[in-house]
């Protein structure tokens, strides 16, 4: 009876003594072999059994030339008899017990297929195929471990979301700058493969995980590392009996008829187990479908119901994963499923995830270690990284871990010495150019034919346009490609089912197609501008590199590696024209809004050129760059620095909110002088920086504003603003530390005589900050309208010297101290009169709100109490001294009224009492100028501080008095309506809100409705005056020679209404929808001119809720 090698070996091998076995596996290690073939290394075969060793030896040698093998090996270890039986059995493929069976030993040869240890046999052949991997440019047989080279990736959770539409290389980059800033300790930003099917917060298992990722990011690397720990023992215990790695690009090559059990037994050769076994625990069964983006859909599979049956058949294999994918087959297996974000609609049609997660490449620090794992020369790989490290485009894209290796490879060709690198590289064409000279190099190419970089970039160049990245093998044929050993050095063979039936090729990687495709636009005119079209006009964005390569490949330099290899044939655009559409298209970006990306990816395309004149010629219309918001990476910082190298002049460069590195704001400073206007923002700073950049502002342009926002660890968020134009300045420091400021300033307000306004939030005001601000002024030409900050003790000499020395050069127009709440913190502020600020240009950068490069509003140093609301009392010559510790509120008062005279005081909630109320008004009565208003609310003050309070209105010409609450009580409104009602009183307005008034003190007040009195407001609001009172005050109101143009009274809620009788319908019935004890609101016009005939009106709501109307005569 016929048997296979496979059975051959076993029989034969099953014959020998165990010594023989050991013989056997020490000849099999050291052995010569054919060209070709490596000898199983000696960890492998030490640990095998019988079965295990004809394993190894039919998937190293394969089963013809295994036979062999065994045949030399059992010769050398001195059993002809076996050796012979063995050949002789081989060539004539029967199996039959050997006559001379005593010399061996005494057991007969059994055709009885032995007991299988079917899980042990399958981890132990996917420990042996997953444990090393081929690099790209690797020779046959050539590869290297696993564990020698995987780096760690790091993961991060992610949710559904739409289609990318970005370039999947490109894209991430600018997303893991930002996932970078992340603390890797974050559990809530990041995950690692241990805990992909952890259980959910809300205590769901995890059964189906999609792990996204852009090409090369290193998906199929993860899967590949997590089979082989899981056959290692090191992931996954416990949780996974059975793992299935299923490759979707294999799988599309299968077209073949064939069921589930069969595509799950294809993992094991002979013998095989029964299916009921491997899926006997489904829920301990793991199916890894590596590269979902790229399954081929069957045609006839659309609207069909796939069928759950294990041993019925589908058309393909990738209907079998289809059916897997949407549970309608084993429904309790779980799944992790790869793909590319593009793919990612298309797979929740199959597949509804229990959790995301996307691979973001490496961190920095494994970017570090994958050069080290590279090298394996710990001098070699720190001169590498460093070299990277300054190289900031390149560095930026080695967080793709094939770019990464890319890099590596093309650096191993530079690196002839520990000390030097013969050559460096700078752009991404330089890069990949170099990587296809290494791949040709590698495989010691001769002179290569030009025809084929010609049929191999047709190749590319349609499949980019069509966005396609396998191709048949009549499409090879097309193009006059043929698979050599030329053309295998960039296309790789996939190959379909167990046995070659049919072959599709796809190119070593999607940048390489790219490179390709721009290769042979670069000699076809034609295709050149088409693709231009395509990309820019018509904005298709997985054109982009393509377009980078393409202008690369202009630069002598980038092209330079290839020559050797390929000869330019044909015309390409010539440098004429394609400065010509480059400097339209720059044109195009200037005319319109939203266009940064257009003109980034411009920018991008003549840093990859570096051609000096071109770049020149290019940019020399180009008069503004806007990127407001854009989160630029570290590769589009390094090309926007080299184009204003070579830029002209700009009107203006805005770069706010985008991330901007130290480094490069440091290489920027030099180049400012080129742009009339810059508004700029960057996070991060040292001091040392800041001071650099006002430096250099002030040198090249004069600043219009600067704001510091405090971070940590002593850095700083910097916006600067600047001009050519002698605009005023305005500078902001939020929350900096108080010597950080007192730096600053020493360094800004003598060399910038322009600054108008210093807001500084956040600081003590110590005695070391004051003297410094007080010379860093006295030493300027600077002339502050306004400035704010707070001040430890309004007493210190140097804060009255700044204070006197500001009103030297402008009168002032309003002067605050107060306290905020409960706040130890004392806040200054201090403002010029309006008609002696600095032209209007300050006031219309101030309402420009929605201006290009502006961001927020500017910090307000004053609090808005309720006489500031109304337009009428917005005059200069304010003082605020509120919430103020008791013991600064005289001297500070006396200060602040002798130097300035203002003709508001304001001196709310500062704890005044009767007593320290006299000696203020003593002091103000000696004052020489006139006070206008004077507000005194929430203090202590009772009726003995009235006849004080009254002597000011002898001595000074006020007309606004607001005493709320304060418990003044009905005798203290009685001596103060004594005191208006006496010769020489000009009060105006008076509000007694809140100050304990009853019905007894109504005909005191009612006495005040006359003509002698010069009262025009009244406000005896949240008092207890009863309905009584209020009538009184009605009645009185019927005197028409009272001046009283308003009297409120209102009880909660807090509301109250003066009305002209055009809107008294309107305000009647909101009367109607309060709910309140009290409401009484009237309006008495002046004269008859203003009243126009209507009468006075007063609208009353009694407790009951019942309303009135009637009309006072």
């Amino acid at each position: 009876m016929g048997k296979t090698k496979h059975d051959l070996l076993l029989h034969v091998l099953e014959e020998l003594l165990e010594e023989e076995i050991k013989k056997f596996k020490f000849k099999l290690n050291y052995m010569d072999l054919r060209e070709g073939y490596k000898n199983i290394p000696k960890g492998h075969l030490e640990k095998a059994d019988v079965v295990q060793l004809v394993i190894l030896l039919i998937e190293y040698y394969q089963e013809e030339y295994a036979v062999e093998v065994a045949i030399n090996v059992l010769d050398d270890i001195n059993n002809k008899m076996l050796a012979d039986w063995l050949r002789k059995a081989s060539a004539e493929d029967i199996l039959q017990e050997p006559r001379h069976k005593a010399v061996w030993n005494t057991r007969v040869m059994s055709a009885k297929v032995p007991n299988v240890d079917h899980r042990g046999n399958y981890i132990a052949s996917i420990k042996e195929q997953f444990r090393k991997l081929k690099d790209y440019n690797s020779k046959p047989g050539e590869w290297v471990s696993l564990e020698d080279r995987y780096t760690k990736l790091f993961i991060v959770k992610k949710y559904h979301q739409t289609q990318d539409k970005e370039h999947e290389l490109l894209s991430r980059g600018k997303r893991h700058t930002e996932i970078m800033k992340k603390p890797r300790n974050d559990e809530d930003s990041h995950i690692t493969v241990e805990h992909l099917f952890d259980t959910l917060a809300d205590g769901t298992s995890t059964k189906k995980v999609i792990l996204q990722g852009v090409a090369g990011i290193g998906k199929t690397s993860t899967v590949c590392k997590i089979m082989y720990d899981w056959a290692c023992g090191k992931l996954y215990q416990g949780k996974f009996d059975y793992i299935f790695h299923w490759s979707c690009r294999e799988l599309n090559q299968r077209t073949e008829t064939l069921s589930l059990a069969e595509l799950i037994l294809q993992n094991w050769k002979y013998p095989k187990p029964e299916i009921k076994e491997i899926l006997s625990c489904p829920d301990k069964v793991l199916f890894i479908i590596d590269g979902f983006d790229e399954l081929r859909s069957p045609k006839d599979n659309e609207n069909k119901s796939l069928s759950c049956d294990l041993d019925t058949p589908h058309s393909t294999a990738a209907a079998v994963v289809e059916s897997l994918l949407s549970w309608r087959s084993l429904s309790e297996v779980c799944l992790l499923v790869t793909t590319r974000p593009s793919a990612l609609e298309m797979l929740e049609t199959h597949l509804k995830a229990d959790r995301w997660a996307e691979i973001m490449g490496f961190l920095e620090e494994e970017r570090e270690e994958y050069f080290k794992k590279f090298f394996r020369d710990e001098e070699k790989a720190a001169l590498a990284y460093s070299y990277i490290q300054d190289n900031d485009v390149v560095f930026t894209m080695c967080f793709v871990p094939l770019i990464c290796w890319i890099v590596c490879t093309s650096l191993c060709l530079h690196l002839s010495s520990i000390e030097d690198l013969v050559q460096k590289v700078s752009t991404t064409t330089q890069v990949f150019t170099h990587f296809v000279t290494v791949l040709l190099q590698s495989h010691g190419r001769p002179q290569t034919n030009t025809h084929l970089f010609h049929n191999l970039g047709l190749l590319a160049y349609s499949g980019m346009k069509d966005q396609e990245v396998l191709f048949e093998e009549s499409t090879l044929k097309k193009y006059n490609l043929e698979m050599s050993k030329d053309t295998s050095t960039f296309l790789t063979q996939l190959l379909k089912g167990d046995i070659i039936v049919e072959t599709v090729y796809s190119f070593v990687h999607l940048t390489i197609q790219e490179l390709f495709a721009a290769l042979f636009t670069f000699s076809n005119k034609e295709a050149a501008f088409e693709l231009l079209k395509e990309a820019f006009i018509e904005k298709k964005s997985h054109l982009s590199l393509t377009i980078r390569f393409l202008f690369g490949l202009n630069n002598d330099s980038s092209l330079k590696p290839l020559k050797k290899y390929y000869t330019v044939t044909g015309t390409g655009i010539p440098m004429g024209e394609l400065l010509k559409w480059t400097k339209k298209s720059f044109l195009f970006c200037q005319g319109q809004d939203g266009q940064s990306h257009f003109l980034l990816e411009l920018l991008h395309c003549l840093f990859e050129i570096q051609d000096e004149e071109f770049v020149r010629n290019a940019l020399e219309d180009v008069k503004e760059m806007v990127f407001l918001g854009n989160n630029l990476g570290q590769d589009d910082q390094q090309v926007i620095l080299y184009s204003l190298q070579h830029a002209k002049e700009l009107h203006r460069l805005t770069l706010v909110q985008c991330e901007l590195k130290e480094k490069y704001v440091i290489k920027l400073l030099p180049l400012l002088g080129k742009c009339k206007q810059i508004y700029l923002s960057a996070s991060g700073l040292s001091l040392s920086t800041v001071n650099t950049v006002c430096a250099h502002v002030l040198q090249s342009l004069r600043m219009t504003r600067l704001h510091l926002v405090y971070e940590e660890d002593d850095r700083m968020n910097c916006t600067v603003e600047a001009s050519r134009e002698r605009d005023p300045c305005i500078i902001t420091f939020d929350y900096l530390p108080e010597e950080t400021v007192t730096a600053i300033c020493d360094q800004i307000i003598p060399a910038h005589p322009g600054i108008v306004r210093l807001d500084v939030n956040g600081i003590q005001g110590r005695q070391g900050f004051l003297t410094a601000l007080k010379y860093s002024l006295l030493e300027s030409e600077c002339k502050l309208e306004t400035l704010g900050f707070n001040i430890e003790n309004p007493k210190h000499e140097a804060f009255r010297n700044i204070c006197e020395h500001l009103a030297t050069h402008h009168s002032p127009g309003k002067f605050a101290l107060f306290r905020r709440g409960s706040e130890d913190d004392i806040h200054f502020g201090y403002e010029a009169k309006d008609e002696e600020k600095s032209d209007d240009r300050l006031q219309k950068k101030k309402k420009s709100k929605g201006r290009k490069g502006r961001s927020g509003t500017q910090p307000q140093c004053f609090p808005l109490t309720w006489f500031l609301k109304k337009k009428k009392n917005r005059e200069d010559g304010i003082a605020i001294l509120s919430c103020l510790p008791k013991e600064y509120i005289v001297d500070t008062v006396l200060w602040v009224t002798s130097k300035f005279t203002p003709v508001t005081l304001v001196m709310d909630d500062n704890s005044i009492d009767d007593e320290l109320m006299e000696t203020i008004c003593e002091k103000l009565n000696n004052a020489e100028y006139k006070l206008q208003l004077l507000s005194l609310n929430s203090n202590i003050l009772a009726q003995e501080s009235m006849t004080s309070i009254c002597s000011l209105f002898h001595c000074n010409t006020a007309v606004s008095l607001s005493l709320r609450y304060n418990p003044l009580g009905d005798e203290g409104v009685k001596i103060l309506a004594a005191c208006l009602k006496s010769k020489g009183c000009t009060l105006k307005n008076l509000s007694l809100s809140s100050t304990d008034l009853t019905e007894d003190c109504v005909p005191a007040i009612a006495s005040l409705f006359s003509k002698k009195n010069t009262l025009i407001q009244l406000d005896l609001s949240f008092n207890n005056l009863s309905n009584s009172g209020v009538k009184t005050l009605c009645s009185a109101l019927k005197n028409k020679e009272s001046h009283l143009e308003e009297l409120k009274y209102v009880q909660a809620p807090l509301y109250f209404f003066s009305f002209h009788d055009a809107v008294s319908k309107a305000a009647w019935v909101l009367c109607k929808a309060m709910v309140c004890s009290v409401v009484l609101c009237f309006h008495n016009p002046l004269n008859e001119e203003n009243a126009r005939g209507a009468p006075r009106e007063m609208f009353w709501a009694d407790t009951d809720g019942q309303f009135l109307r009637s009309h006072i005569s």
